[in-house]
This record gives C-alpha cells, structure tokens and sequence, in this order.
C-alpha cells in the first residue's frame, strides 16, 4: 500500500513546479512513510512528466524496491499503489522469457511484466492495484485500476496533459479540482456516498474499477474494460469447491515481508478468513493477531465475546478496542481520514480498529469484506421489486389527507413523498433499502439549480448503469452493490481510515475468482435459502456453527448514542454556505421529515468533511 502521484504533459514554465509536486505527494506520507521519492522524464516538444511516490514497505523491504521504478531496460517506469499476490507465476513466467528480475518486489513483476505483455498484463495479475506505466518507446502513460476499484486512482485531465493520484488532496494541492461537484454532491446527499467516475471536486474523476486508460501525447485518452463481474448465470460445476478456494486465496493474500493481522468480528466473513488462516499452519498463520471493538454499554450490539469466542477456537492472539462514547475516537478524526465526504458512521470504528492494528506494530490486515454482496448477505436482497410495492395509504389518499390537521398531515404528506420516490424504478426503491438518505425533492429544494427530475434520473442512473438484466433479481442487486456500495462505501472506508494510520487492508473475498463463483451461481434453494446460506455450510464444517445463532450486526458504530443534535445543527450551519446549501434547509428537513435521523448524519458527514478542508494546503493557486 502506498501512495502514487503522476503529472504528464508540464509545458516549460508551468506554475507547477518540482518542488510542488514534492509537496503534493508529500501530503500522502500516512500512505507511504517508509521511502519518498520523484523523477523527472524529458518528453517531446519541450514537455516534462513527474513521477512522484511514497512507499509502505511490505513486499521487498530494500531500497532496491523503492519506487519510481525503471525497467531494466530503461523504457519503462512505474508508480503503483497495491499488492500482487500470484508473484510466484508471474516471476516463474517472466524468467522463463529470460528476463531476470533484480528484486523480490511485486511492482518489478508488473513493470517487467507490462514491458513484455504489454497491457494485456492486467489479466495475469490477483490481487488489488492501481497504477501508473510511462512507456518511452510509444509516449504513452499506461493506467490501470484493479477489478473491483480497491485501490483508489483518481485522475485529471488538461488539455495537453493528465495528472492522477491515489488521493484526491494530493491532486487539490497542484490546482485542480478547486470548485466541488454540484451533481457529485447531490449524489452524496441521495446516496451518503460520491458514486464512481465522479469525484466531488470538479474535473477529477475515478478511474472506474476493472478499467485501463491509455494516454497519449495528444492528449487523448482511450478506455478499456478488462473485467467485470457476471452477467448472467453461467456457473461451472467443475469449479473447485468453496471452501478450498476461500482456503488458495487466502493463502495468496498472507504474502508478505511483514507480519500480517486480521481485522475480526462475530459475523460469518471475516470468521471463514480466520479459519482458513488457521487451517494453514505456516508459521506466520501461528502469529496472527485478531483485532475487533467491543462496545461496553451496548450488550446487545457487541461483538466482542463472539470474536473473542472465535479466535480462542482458531488459536489466535486476541486484542481488543473498547469504545464507550464519542470522546474514544472522535468523528472529526475519524472524517479527517476522507479525501471525499462518506455519510456512513462505520468510518469511526473503522477509523478506531485501525489505530489499534497501528500501535500493535501492524501494517497489513486481511478483512471479511465483501462477502455480503458476493453471496448475498445484505437483508435488502432478499425483497420485493418496486412493481411490488404499493403506495400507502392505498385508497381515497387526499380526501383521508384533507381531514387531518396540523403536524400528522404533514408527517402523511412525507410518507406519501417518500413511498413515491421509491415506486420511480427498481433503482430507486434499492438505493433507499441500502441508505434511506435525501430524496431527490429534498435535494432540489436544498441545492440552487438542481431540479427534482434531473435528481430523480441522476439517482437512478448511478445504480442503474450496473444493472444485469441476464441475471436473477437477486444477483442482479448484488451485482449492483458490488459496484456501487462496496465499491464506493466498503472499500474507502476501509482504505482511508487504514492509511491514515499507515496500515493495509485486504480482503480476499473479494478475489476475482470468488466473485466469478458467487455471483455467477444460480439461484437455488440450496444457495439462497438463507443469507449467505453457501458460507453457512463452510462455518458448521469449520466448528463455527455458533455463529449462526447470531444475529447479523454490520460494522456501523455501536455506542447508543451519537453526537449532540445541536451540534449536528451548528456544524450544518457552518458549512452550508461553502455547500451551497439552502439557508432554510431545516424547513426541508424537519421533524416529521421520514428517517430523519439518516438525512441528518448525511448532512452532519458532509458538513464535517467540509471543516476538514481548512487543513488542505494548496500549493498551487
């Protein structure tokens, strides 16, 4: 895990200089603060490409590995932000070319390889990667982002040049992005989350998962796309079984020079991960340490016991973070980790469990996520489709609403509102089942120059450009999450709050071949009978049955109460005119306004990553 920073194209006398592209990759040292460093390449008609890198040393510790990276030739170099677990096939297969690597690294493996494949080297590497490839021999700037968009790659286009990054802070500090994204916010304020390709900041967008793009001199940019996920039900019955291939990837994912954590809960995912961990033996499965958070005062939400339950079982070191209030782990720190505004509480304990895999000397984790939406896991799969739905009340609506008076009125009135949102499309029925944040009306009434109809399609849109007719409902919505919500929510959450703290996430359910093997599944009785009802079977093999006793809790944070709601309001208050946010919002959101606790944290988030701007320096104005 590290942090990449490219800026292609310079003219002569750019305002933006090497000392501030230093600067800017700089601001990423939480991402990389074991090695810093930066080279410059001559480029036709007088122009100049940076290289900028900070490394977390994980694979190859030496100074050998350290990036930017010249090929052996001299006509390729890279910057990457990831890990590569196959290095073995990959290694075994370059020197059967001839082609001797001088380090142990992954990135000589992607370079050396890209060199001799060229772009098809995409294909041939498991694991999670974004980077950058400047290729002397064509002038073009080779990028690629991995299957299911772990790793963030954000980009920039000028009119004779690109720049990209791994945070969005390090781009904002060269000058661009400097005006937020009206649509990209409306999107947070549907959604609690900024959807790819958009970015909140104007003129920076993601890469989108599973895409290469290749720039050229020009300034053209073609895109591929190398892989998605299935798109209809085509799954082989000679696969290997479940288990062994949760068991090979695993086992992938425990590469490393450094020693190797487990982020542990009392769910069925990250479990299975701990089993499989366990069942190997190696020595560095012995010395695995398992991290959760307990949370004292809510008994009913704390998972605490079952992991702990759990990993005695398996024979793993045990450690635990008690969270009691607000005060252990504030939301302004947890939020100071976003390079994008997240409406998802779960970014504070994710924030928190990953400051204690920081002081216990951690700097790779493995994690459960994704195994909800590749074996759907979420409760939302499991209902009806907006054709189903029916508005209520159902019969003599107005003549039942005339007869009301005052505040009851008003509440029926928001119902109604809300139950006509979600009957809009498949879409948007999903969207409010996974995160009931603003309607297209309330973002329209609070937001100058969007309209209810442009929020309405922009809602829709976003989750519907995913969508898989080929497959069952079912996996249709998972599907639809895997690019949506644990794309732009899941895996953020885990990377920012992780790298602010210097530490690795990795989820090995979310291995391209796993989800080939869930999603691509039919759906049956013997799969889809209960959540997740194939890792169920795994979990009873594996002497884990208890779990199943337990209810489904989530990672959101558990503490029983939130922040104070007068504050909430201050600090929406504070930031509402740097948003562009109605001054009489409060009279769109009111107390009768349907779920408003989720639309305030919405707000509150947004306004929080807002303040946390005043921390960003801008470099180049």
């Amino acid at each position: 895990m590290c942090g990449l920073l490219a800026v292609l194209g310079l003219p002569k006398g750019s305002k933006i200089s090497r000392n501030h592209i230093e600067v800017a990759r700089d601001i990423m040292a939480k991402r990389g603060p074991d090695a810093a460093s930066l080279i410059e390449i001559d480029a036709p008609n007088d122009k100049t490409h940076f290289l900028a890198h900070r490394r977390l040393s994980i694979q190859d510790l030496s100074a050998q590995a350290q990036q930017p990276m010249t090929s052996a030739s001299g006509l390729c170099s890279i910057v990457y932000n990831g890990e590569v677990y196959n290095t073995k096939a990959l290694r075994d297969a370059l020197e059967g070319h001839g082609i001797k690597c001088r380090t142990t690294s992954d990135t000589e493996l992607i370079l050396e390889g890209y060199e001799l494949w060229g772009s098809s080297v995409v294909e041939k590497l498991n694991g999670m990667f974004a980077f950058l490839i400047w290729d002397k021999r064509s002038n073009t700037a080779f990028l690629a982002r991995d299957r299911v968009g772990i790793k963030p790659l954000y980009v920039a286009r000028t009119p004779g040049g690109l720049a990209c990054a791994s945070d969005l802070r390090a781009l904002r500090a060269l000058g661009f992005g400097t005006e937020i994204n009206k649509e990209a916010q409306a999107q947070y304020l549907m959604l609690g989350y900024v959807p790819a390709p958009n970015s909140i900041w104007e003129g920076i967008e993601k890469v989108d998962a599973g895409t290469t793009l290749t720039w050229s001199q020009d300034g053209t940019v073609a895109e591929h796309t190398y892989w998605s996920a299935p798109e209809d039900t085509d799954y082989e019955s000679s696969k290997p079984p479940l288990s062994d291939l949760i068991d090979t990837v695993v086992e992938e994912h425990l590469l490393s020079d450094v020693p190797v954590g487990l982020f542990l809960s009392g769910g069925m995912d990250s479990s299975i991960v701990a089993a499989s961990v366990a069942n190997l033996g190696s020595e560095q499965a012995k010395n695995m340490t398992a991290l959760t958070i307990a949370y004292p005062g809510n008994a009913a939400s704390d998972e605490a016991p079952v992991a702990q339950r759990t990993a005695d079982m398996l024979n793993l070191d045990f450690k635990v973070l008690s969270l009691n209030s607000a005060a252990d782990h504030s939301y302004e720190k947890s939020v100071a980790a976003l390079d994008e505004p997240l409406a998802y509480n779960a970014v504070v304990s994710q924030s928190a469990i990953s400051e204690l895999a920081a002081q216990s000397g951690l700097k790779v984790v493995l994690s459960g996520d994704g195994g909800d939406e590749v074996f759907g896991g979420y409760r939302w799969h499991e209902f009806a489709r907006a054709s189903d739905f029916t508005l209520t009340p159902q019969r003599g609506f107005k003549n039942w609403l005339k007869r009301l008076k005052g505040k009851n009125r008003i509440a029926l009135h928001e119902a109604a509102l809300g139950d006509a949102t979600r009957k809009l499309s498949d879409m948007s029925l999903h969207a409010f089942r996974v995160f009931p944040a603003l309607r297209p009306d309330h973002v329209a009434q609070l937001m100058n120059g969007m309209s209810k109809s442009l929020c309405e399609d922009l809602l829709t849109s976003t989750l519907g450009r995913y969508d898989a007719p080929g497959l069952p409902w079912k996996r249709r919505m998972q599907r639809v999450d895997l690019y949506t919500f644990c794309q732009d929510v899941v895996l953020p959450k885990v990377d920012r709050a992780g790298m602010a703290y210097s530490v690795e996430a990795r989820p090995p359910m979310l291995d391209h071949r796993i989800i080939e093997w869930g999603l691509s599944h039919p759906e049956t009785d013997d799969f889809d009978a209960h959540p997740k009802n194939v890792l169920r079977k795994i979990v009873r093999d594996r002497g884990l049955g208890f779990l199943l006793d337990e209810p489904k809790r989530g990672f959101s944070l558990k503490l029983g109460t939130g922040p104070d709601p007068d504050s909430v309001v201050e600090s929406i208050d504070r930031s509402r005119e740097a948003l562009g946010i109605s001054s009489n919002w409060r009279n769109t959101l009111h107390d009768k306004t349907e779920l408003l606790s989720i639309k305030m944290d919405t707000m509150y988030f947004l306004s929080l990553w807002e303040q946390s701007l005043n921390h960003d320096p801008l470099v180049v104005t």
